[in-house]
């Protein structure tokens, strides 16, 4: 890396928190630089980004501390917490509340409840490739595969047949390609949250996808 940053473009998979991770940064020191406005007008969230996407990395900057010499000095280094959040609700609109899980994040099992309104709140790795969620006694209620990082935007037809695959609606392939299993899909979820009922992809569709989805 030059004095000066770099372009980086992004691949599948790879998110701001993990490419901060792999520089030795903060997202945010990545996220909020001034070349990267352009970027945050589009995608508005800095872990969903899209294949193809261009993000200026910064440089390193050495920080020097004035210390006494000959005494023991403690410095702390800050860690890089990333967070697993999602929300789990059945087809009615209802939470799993207090409902026990088990997470796996690139083979690492943890356990716990989901909170009252069947929130997952976990921390995971910024660079975690692969999770498995099982929701309920052996994933009874629900069970979820993901691939960590991979979710697209709401803008794109993949970024749209994941959300609903997540949530239950849809269960054909994440390939960017329209069909009649997606236009049931989408017709599912208009039908429970309050939208017109058809399979069109529109402002008002994305925007409450963004929202029951929370991102």
């Amino acid at each position: 890396m030059g004095t000066g940053g770099i372009y980086h473009t992004i691949q599948q998979g790879e998110t701001t928190s993990s490419l901060a991770q792999k520089y030795g940064l903060f997202w945010e020191t990545i996220w909020d630089h001034p070349e990267n406005e352009q970027l945050r007008n589009l995608r508005k969230n800095h872990n969903v980004l899209f294949p193809g996407d261009k993000i200026f990395i910064p440089a390193v900057r050495i920080r020097e501390e004035s210390v006494i010499t000959d005494k023991k000095h403690r410095f702390q280094r800050k860690g890089i917490p990333e967070k697993l959040n999602m929300q789990f609700i059945d087809l009615y609109g209802d939470p799993f509340a207090n409902a026990p899980y088990t997470l796996i994040v690139d083979g690492k099992v943890s356990n716990g409840a989901l909170d009252d309104q069947g929130w997952l709140r976990a921390p995971i790795s910024p660079n975690a490739q692969q999770a498995r969620i099982e929701i309920g006694e052996s994933g009874e209620l629900w069970a979820l595969d993901l691939d960590v990082g991979h979710l697209d935007p709401v803008t794109e037809l993949t970024g749209i047949q994941a959300r609903l695959r997540n949530m239950g609606h849809y269960n054909g392939p994440v390939d960017g390609k329209d069909g009649e299993g997606l236009s049931r899909a989408i017709r599912s979820f208009r039908s429970i949250h309050g939208l017109e009922i058809n399979s069109d992809i529109n402002e008002a569709f994305r925007n409450k996808l963004s929202e029951v989805y929370k991102t």
